[in-house]
């Protein structure tokens, strides 16, 4: 029991980690045309369950964050205005 609680817990650790570099990832990326910012809904209980759905002004903003999110850790800099 108490080891099903640790790996669960390490698993909640998992997801917000994962969260948290893919909001970082975005974090500067705006639309060029209405200046807003992507918006991310993260769902599922383990990073194998995980799943986020992205909604954006636009196809152009839309295409600038899957762009981000695709990149490798630290590529920064292209396609945000």
């Amino acid at each position: 029991m108490l080891q099903a609680a640790a790996s669960s817990l390490t698993a909640n650790q998992a997801i917000e980690e994962f969260k948290e570099r893919t909001l970082g990832k975005l974090r500067d990326v705006r639309c060029p045309d209405h200046h807003q910012a992507p918006r991310l809904s993260f769902r599922g209980a383990t990073l194998r369950e995980v799943s986020i759905q992205m909604s954006a002004c636009c196809h152009k903003l839309a295409a600038l964050a899957n762009q981000r999110i695709g990149e490798g850790p630290g590529a920064r800099g292209q396609g945000s205005a």
